[in-house]
């Protein structure tokens, strides 16, 4: 009976000192930082700044530093009483209660080397691959046949073109997997459905450009190891991966299309770089805790050169006008509080719209682009803007599948090119494709009927 009650009061010391360790962590770990003391980029800081070379960087401690004084007072036994004592007032200010067992739980996961996290729901379990960085895997998914989808576009560009003299331009944007593999055992459906789409899409001649290559290529070659592709924590790319997305593009606007774009529109030398570091807690990241996935910082792209947008969203009432950075950026949202209450990636055109449109005042002999886009494309289209006229994007999601009207908004807006931009984990997504009446068209509306 001794022996046993031994075996429990060790199981039971142990589990208290892995909870008090969690505790700690949390608390030198800020889960809910203030950002009130960033600078405020107000169109005086800006114009401040623009020569500045020095990026604006908060100085927050080190992760490593933070880690390394919490073990020293874990392994110190004696000191456990005072332990609890001093991180529950640190716990209970930075961190939101509601999160406090996603937070105790990652960490744990952390501590035991653990590359999965299951979620209560397949889809959202989460995996480390090989460059550290987060995604979401479904280990039990299975690739979908999409032909009926592929289908459907083809029908939409044949459309476009043809009835409304607008040529369409496929775009295949990339995810973390297709830069850094999952680990063994762990299978991505999302990027074998996409080849389907895109060989599909190409033997009926619509016009596709596939990024995923070139995000290869980038990843491979070592050059944006310091400066990566993808947020770690979050499922969509940096303002970096957006801008290589962008400068791809450009390439084949300009060599297909007749586009006229100076080279310092592409080049990422005529661009200053704010960076905020710690900053955001992503999709992936929000699942497991910040002890398990650490935090991302966010950078803010600038242009050294002059420039003067309009930017609205009439369904919300937005209107903005001035440089690239207070216009098509929202650096306000900064100061918003709470890694789990907000989603600094938006910060770039400042949510899914259903249409926004940005006017470049300084080059109003440009062509004017129509984008529809899956949420990718927020941080993509500011760049856009600077080598077209108008700049306009459409989030399909807002549609609820009504294609009738999606296709009045391309009559109304008459765009000189129309881009479609999916992610391969969006091409299943049926919000995303209100194009053309269709079977799958027809189960979504059977749904909305049924709620």
């Amino acid at each position: 009976m001794a022996s046993r009650r031994n075996g429990i009061t060790a199981v039971l010391f142990l589990l208290v000192l892995t909870i008090a360790t969690g505790f700690l962590l949390c608390g030198t770990f800020p889960g809910e930082t203030h950002f009130a003391d960033l600078p405020r980029l107000t169109k005086t800081a800006v114009r401040a700044t623009e020569d500045a070379a020095v990026p604006l960087r908060p100085s927050p401690l080190s992760v490593q530093t933070r880690l390394g004084a919490t073990y020293r007072l874990a392994q110190a036994n004696e000191d456990l009483d005072r332990f609890l004592e001093e991180a529950e007032p640190d716990l209970n200010a930075l961190l939101d209660r509601e999160h406090t067992f996603i937070e105790l739980y990652g960490g744990i996961q952390q501590l035991t080397g653990r590359r999965m996290v299951e979620d209560v729901d397949p889809q959202y379990t989460v995996v480390r691959l090989d460059d550290h960085s987060l995604t979401f895997a479904n280990p039990d998914g299975q690739a979908e046949d999409v032909t009926v989808r592929a289908e459907e576009m083809v029908e939409f560009a044949r459309l476009v073109e043809e009835e409304y003299d607008i040529p369409l331009l496929y775009v295949q944007a990339p995810s973390k997997t297709d830069v850094s593999p999952l680990p063994d055992g762990v299978e991505d459906a999302a990027g074998r459905e996409a080849d389907q789409f895109l060989a599909l899409l190409e033997k009926y001649d619509v016009a596709t450009l596939d990024l995923r290559p070139v995000f290869r290529k980038a990843a491979d070659s070592g050059d944006y190891a310091e400066d990566p592709l993808f947020f770690t924590t979050d499922h969509h790319w940096t303002p970096t991966g957006a801008f290589l997305g962008y400068q791809t593009l450009c390439e084949r606007l300009a060599k297909d299309y007749r586009f006229k774009i100076d080279k310092k529109l592409t080049d990422p030398d005529s661009f200053h770089r704010y960076t905020f570091e710690d900053i955001f807690l992503g999709s992936q990241g929000r699942r497991v805790g910040s002890l398990y996935a650490g935090l991302d910082d966010l950078d803010l792209w600038s242009p050294t050169f002059p420039t003067d947008f309009t930017y609205t969203v009439p369904i919300v009432g937005i209107e903005r006008e001035g440089p690239f950075i207070i216009s098509l950026l929202f650096p306000e949202r900064l100061a918003q509080q709470g890694y789990y209450d907000t989603n600094p990636y938006t910060i770039y055109s400042g949510d899914d719209y259903l249409l926004a449109r940005a006017v470049n005042r300084n080059n109003p002999q440009g062509k004017r682009i129509l984008i529809l886009r899956d949420s990718f494309g927020c941080a993509l289209t500011p760049f856009l803007s600077l080598i077209s006229s108008e700049c306009m994007a459409i989030d399909p999601r807002n549609f609820n599948g009504n294609q009738e009207t999606m296709m009045e908004y391309l009559d109304w807006l008459e765009p000189d090119i129309l881009i479609v931009m999916n992610t391969t984990g969006s091409i299943k997504v049926d919000e995303l494709f209100p194009y053309l009446p269709t079977a799958r068209a027809n189960v979504l509306e059977a749904k909305r009927s049924e709620k």
